[in-house]
């Protein structure tokens, strides 16, 4: 008889943990695991990942996003504060004009990799 307590069968691939060999595992931090879910989340904007992709192609002023994406200046501000907590982009002044640039290539290559992966 099924009991609400018993584990999900799964058609013939249950097996013990002792039928396998120990595997060496070490958690990444607690740290990690929070800064991860941060980017997660900041990448989970379809806009925030489209000025991403757009920073891809170099640095840029806050008022040329603007104009890429026909935005008010303050939406643009207010999403790159966003990404900027998140640790995905940095800011420069130049006088009266904020430009952006992803952080390192990391962001680089986890917007890349975003979009290739889904369109698999």
């Amino acid at each position: 008889m099924f009991s609400p307590d018993d584990p999900p069968a799964v058609d013939g691939l249950e097996c013990s943990p002792s039928e396998h060999a120990p595997r060496p595992y070490v958690e990444p931090s607690a740290r990690a695991f929070r800064g991860a879910v941060s980017l997660f989340k900041a990448l989970s904007d379809e806009q925030r990942l489209r000025t991403l992709e757009f920073l891809s192609q170099g640095e840029a002023c806050a008022s040329e996003i603007a104009a890429q994406f026909d935005e008010p200046l303050s939406t643009v501000s207010h999403r790159m504060k966003l990404l900027e907590q998140a640790g995905l982009v940095s800011r420069r002044r130049d006088g009266r004009h904020v430009h952006f640039s992803l952080l390192d290539h990391h962001v680089l290559n986890m917007v890349r990799d975003a979009l290739d992966h889904a369109v698999e």
